[in-house]
């Protein structure tokens, strides 16, 4: 029996691109200013500078890697993309809330629901696929 590292190493790539873009932080970094102009001035007790802008966010790119995977795989299959979403980016169980939210992006996106059946297997394919892509891409390095 032999061990499937490179399955392994796909898996947590994936099971790590879910954590940084899950669809419960989708608007984590929206909300009130930290800190206003008074707050900054009792900081520092002199005037800052005239410009100061907000400081874009800012992605892992191992996960960025897989993100562009993905976005991909939707320009051809949106489905395959909302399943991976679903089941990667989504919170809770697999075969329960996270069915569920891509069945939720799946209508967000026009497209028909599927079964948990339909799911689970479409999972399977979005990984193959991002295995694939993520082989070939070690292949040309």
């Amino acid at each position: 029996m032999q061990t499937d590292y490179f399955g392994a190493y796909v898996r947590s790539e994936l099971e790590h691109w879910g954590r940084e873009f899950a669809l419960h932080r989708d608007c984590e970094y929206l909300g009130h200013q930290s800190k206003n102009l008074l707050a900054v001035l009792m900081e520092h007790h002199e005037m800052p500078g005239r410009v100061q802008g907000y400081k874009p966010m800012e992605t892992d790119p191992r996960a960025q890697a897989i993100e562009d995977i993905v976005t991909d795989i939707a320009r051809t299959d949106i489905n395959l993309a909302c399943v991976l979403r679903g089941y990667y980016c989504g919170s809770g169980r697999r075969k329960e809330e996270r069915w569920e939210q891509a069945r939720q992006l799946l209508q967000l996106m026009g497209q028909r629901p599927v079964s948990v059946r339909q799911y689970l297997l479409m999972a399977e394919l979005g990984f193959q696929r991002v295995r694939g892509r993520l082989e070939a891409g070690a292949r040309a390095a």
